[in-house]
C-alpha cells in the first residue's frame, strides 16, 4: 500500500497518486516519528490509509482536484510528551473529521517543538461529498485543539480579536521558523526580564531600534 508502483491506478491520475504518496510519506517519515511509532489513522490503518483514500475517490468518481488536505497542530517546547501529543492529535482528528473522512495522524519529534501532522482525504467515504476547507474550519480546529490542550493543562496561543495571524505566519511558527511576530515577542520577553521599571523597559527596546507611537482614542 505504501508503494505507488504497486497501486491500482485505473481511472486515477498518475500525478494524483504520486501527490498523495508524497504527502503521506512526508507526514509519516520514519526519522521524524521514531520509526513510525507515533503514526495512527482514522477510518483506516496507517498501512492502508493511502490505498483507502484512493479507493474512496475512485468509488465516487472524484479523482481530480485536490487529493488531500494537510493540517498541523503544534505544542509549546518541553511541555508535552510524544505520547500525549499523539493522543491529543488522534482526538482532534476524530472530532474534526472522523465521522466522514479518512485521516492520517503523525506526531513529529524532529523539531524543538513536538507537532502533529494530519492528512485528510478530500472525499468522504460515507457519501462521496467533497470537503471544502473554509475559515470556519480553521476556527473550529483552533477551538477544539485549545479545548483538548486545556484538558491536559497545556498552553494555548491567545489571539486578540481581529489580530489573527495570516497563513504564512501561522505556517512558519508551526514549523519552528522565526517570524516578525515571534522575533518581536522574544525581544519583549527579554526586555521584561532585564527591566526593573517601565522606563527601563522602554529604554532597552529603544536601544534595540524599536520606536513607540502613542495614539489617543476618544470615546
Amino acid at each position: 500500500a505504501a508503494n505507488p508502483d504497486k497501486t491500482d491506478g485505473k481511472n486515477f491520475e498518475e500525478g494524483a497518486i504520486k501527490a498523495l504518496h508524497n504527502v503521506m510519506e512526508y507526514a509519516s517519515d520514519d526519522y521524524k516519528t521514531e520509526e513510525r511509532i507515533y503514526v495512527s489513522a482514522v477510518n483506516a490503518t496507517p498501512e492502508t490509509a493511502r490505498q483507502k483514500m484512493q479507493q474512496t475517490k475512485m468509488q465516487f468518481r472524484k479523482t481530480d482536484g485536490i487529493v488531500a488536505f494537510h493540517a498541523i497542530q503544534s505544542f509549546k517546547p518541553g511541555e508535552v510528551t510524544p505520547k500525549l501529543a499523539h493522543e491529543i492529535g488522534k482526538r482532534l482528528a476524530e472530532e474534526m473529521w472522523g465521522d466522514r473522512f479518512e485521516v492520517v495522524i503523525a506526531t513529529h519529534l524532529n523539531k524543538e517543538h513536538i507537532h502533529n501532522h494530519f492528512v485528510i482525504n478530500t472525499v468522504s467515504h460515507i457519501d462521496g461529498i467533497k470537503f471544502h476547507r473554509t475559515e470556519g474550519d480553521y476556527k473550529r480546529m483552533q477551538e477544539v485543539s485549545d479545548r483538548l490542550c486545556r484538558e491536559h493543562g497545556l498552553s494555548v496561543i491567545r489571539h486578540p480579536e481581529g489580530k489573527r495571524m495570516n497563513y504564512s505566519e501561522w505556517s512558519a511558527e508551526a514549523n519552528g521558523k522565526p517570524t516578525n511576530r515571534s522575533l518581536i515577542r522574544a525581544d519583549i520577553d527579554r526586555a521584561i526580564a532585564a527591566s526593573v521599571t517601565e522606563r527601563d523597559f522602554d529604554d532597552l527596546l529603544e536601544s534595540w531600534g524599536y520606536e513607540f507611537k502613542f495614539y489617543s482614542v476618544s470615546g
